[in-house]
């Protein structure tokens, strides 16, 4: 299997990474931040190779795809996982250009990075996947939320009408919706609401707790299993469908 992930260099794209690499596939890793170089040598026969590109950038993306095909032959399967959190503020304050750019991110990066995988599996004529990955808080809205929200809803939307576009040409398209996952996103987010609530780190975390049925934090690797699942033949007719991974605060 050959695969391209985005977002590669961290958290929860680290993870996807890792789980791929020790199921034997072949991945691609890209990620803005120039240390996805270093997931080169730790994942070692795993990692065929590595771009340090703007997903939101035509030119980027482009630039990435063309390295990807000599790196790889093909691709078989794309995870969009690159992604930004944006401002804690709310929609009344929030300067426009701060909306953008969460939006060109997390959205507009995914339907790059998406448009230019299906592209080439097309031209492969041999199918393949698409995994997106969205969040909780695109199903649901938050105060200080709006351009992170509205852009994750844009994911899970895009997916269900790619799955429907690609599906005859036997390419699945899915998302995955994780919430309240261990990563430094997630904890930058509670850090920047003790400050607004004039509480703590540690007593955001427990609220956020409190609110999980299964009473854990979520990590990189359950967020993984579920994409490799989704990737694999054992999902071979889900497709269009958000799947969450949040412990239980929300159904589907």
């Amino acid at each position: 299997m050959r695969v391209v992930v985005t977002g590669a260099a961290g958290g929860i794209g680290e993870a996807i990474t890792a789980r791929f690499v020790s199921d034997g596939a072949r991945a691609f890793l890209v990620d803005l931040d120039p240390s996805v170089a270093a997931l080169l040598g730790s994942r070692a026969d795993g990692v065929a190779g590595w771009a340090v590109a703007d997903v939101s950038c035509v030119e980027d993306v482009n630039a990435a795809m063309q390295e990807v095909l000599v790196s790889l032959g093909g691709i078989d399967v794309v995870v969009n996982c690159a992604g930004i959190g944006g401002p804690a503020s709310t929609a009344a304050t929030m300067d426009p250009g701060d909306f953008r750019r969460v939006v060109e991110v997390n959205l507009v990066g995914t339907f790059l990075w998406s448009r230019a995988g299906a592209r080439q599996m097309l031209r492969q004529a041999t199918g393949g996947a698409i995994v997106n990955v969205a969040s909780l808080f695109g199903q649901q809205g938050v105060v200080g939320g709006a351009a992170y929200g509205a852009s994750k809803a844009g994911v899970s939307l895009l997916t269900q009408s790619m799955a429907r576009e690609l599906g005859p040409h036997g390419i699945r398209v899915n998302a995955v919706a994780p919430g309240h996952i261990a990563t430094e996103m997630h904890w930058d987010e509670l850090r920047a609401r003790a400050a607004r609530t004039g509480t703590s780190f540690e007593v955001e975390r427990q609220k956020v707790l409190r609110e999980v049925p299964l009473g854990r934090h979520g990590t990189g690797t359950d967020v993984a299993a579920v994409v490799a699942w989704l990737a694999s033949d054992d999902a071979a007719y889900v497709s269009g469908q958000t799947i969450g991974v949040n412990g239980g605060v929300l159904g589907s």
